[in-house]
């Protein structure tokens, strides 16, 4: 099965996962893994660009592990203040 091409993202969602990365703040996404729809609270730690794809590398906030998604798997964003503890 092929891998659809690359869909880059609004630059509203890229502007908040930017300023989330330098006041590393945490921000909540719903991401699409593998066709299903998944939640993680995660800490930004880099965004760039490979092959025409923009990626971020994050922590997970709950089970600290590192991540590397392709920003099209974003699904939804919620700053850091719109999250409930």
């Amino acid at each position: 099965m092929a891998t659809p091409p690359y869909k880059p993202i609004a630059c509203s969602v890229y502007d908040i996962l930017e300023a989330s990365s330098v006041k590393k703040e945490t921000v909540r996404l719903m991401l699409d893994v593998d066709g299903e729809s998944v939640q993680r609270d995660v800490r930004v730690l880099d965004l760039f660009s490979k092959n025409k794809i923009e990626f971020m590398k994050a922590v997970d906030v709950h089970t600290k592990k590192e991540m590397l998604l392709p920003l099209d798997s974003i699904q939804s964003i919620l700053p850091s203040k719109t999250i409930q503890a």
